[in-house]
């Protein structure tokens, strides 16, 4: 065998004789804590994915882990002293070598050899301190997720308690309100009649004071009452129909009687009172005319006095005569009128 290359045989060769050489390379090399070191961290991971499944076990899963930790720093301490051992054997090895004078220059070339691999050692317990410093760190971090997600959690039902409260509080104020709703809509019932009474009062009193003041003009024109004043019923009601006579001739008094009268109003009642069609049904129902067309209103707006003299139609107010009726309108059955 050549003595300038150093054999790799050769050295398990002389490891394999030195006992004490073999436990610390194996101590070093394949140290059962560093063989444990992926099942930890597998371990780790299983107990972060648990985390979010369950916070009750997070708690045993990091004292697990902690403890996990604390084997991690024991094995660390047990591979410093290995590492010690192992350089104190290769202080006996060099004493030996030198004892070995027809292999010391293989050996010196061999101790190289053993010195990259102790380096190659070192440099794998730096990389296993740097790995167990970043699990320590992660283990912190995840500690402070931990506590920062048993506050959110401690924050949230907080808020859900309050959010509970303001939702009774808002049912209790919906049953309230839905209480004088009904209340409301019960006293808007009572008030719906009340105006329904009232508007017939008012229509009732409307029309009674359209027939006081019809019959008060009548008789100062030099008409005599021959009836009580009436209403028509019929399509298109007459408020006060009143038949009265002078020189011999019969005429009937139609009244439509408003509480607020306008221009349109006025326009209206004109169109219906001037209709054949109208007109007959009137005589059907015992008005036959000629007829002296008058529109009470109890209020009057502006344009009312042109519009009642334009269709000759006239206008009282609670005042009296605004504007005199035009020429009698005659009956269905003729074709002509005379002047009132």
């Amino acid at each position: 065998m050549p003595t300038d290359v150093l054999d790799i045989s050769l050295l398990i060769r002389l490891i394999e004789e030195n006992p004490e050489w073999r436990a610390l390379v194996r101590r070093a090399v394949l140290s059962d804590d560093l063989l444990e070191l992926p099942e930890l961290f597998r371990r780790l991971s299983d107990h972060m994915e648990a985390l979010a499944e369950s916070h009750r076990r997070s708690e045993e899963r990091l004292n697990r882990l902690e403890a996990s930790i604390q084997e991690l720093v024991e094995a660390q301490r047990r591979t410093e002293e290995s590492v010690r051992a192992l350089a104190e054997a290769q202080k006996r090895a060099e004493e030996r070598l030198d004892r070995l004078e027809e292999a010391q220059r293989r050996s010196e070339e061999r101790l190289d050899r053993l010195e990259a691999v102790v380096q190659e050692l070192v440099e794998a317990q730096r990389r296993t301190d740097e790995s167990i410093r970043a699990l320590m760190e992660a283990q912190r971090r995840t500690e402070e997720s931990v506590r920062a997600l048993a506050e959110a959690q401690k924050r949230a039902e907080e808020r859900l308690d309050r959010l509970e409260a303001v939702v009774q509080a808002l049912a209790e104020a919906q049953r309230r309100t839905d209480e004088k709703v009904d209340l409301l809509g019960q006293k808007v019932d009572r008030l719906a009649i009340e105006v329904n009474n009232l508007r017939r009062t008012v229509g009732a009193t409307i029309e009674e004071e359209a027939e006081d003041w019809v019959f008060y003009l009548l008789e100062e024109k030099g008409y005599q009452i021959l009836e009580e004043p009436r209403q028509v019923r019929m399509d298109g009601e007459i408020d006060v129909a009143m038949p009265a006579a002078r020189d011999g001739q019969v005429i009937w008094a139609v009244v439509e009687a408003k509480t607020r009268l306008s221009r349109r109003e006025i326009e209206d009642w004109a169109n219906r009172i001037r209709s054949e069609g109208f007109r007959r049904r009137l005589a059907q129902y015992g008005v036959p005319g000629p007829y002296l067309v008058y529109i009470y209103g109890l209020r009057v707006d502006a344009a009312c006095d042109a519009a009642a003299r334009r269709f000759g139609i006239g206008l009282i107010t609670g005042r009296g005569e605004r504007v005199p009726p035009g020429p009698l309108l005659p009956s269905a059955e003729t074709d002509g009128g005379e002047e009132n």
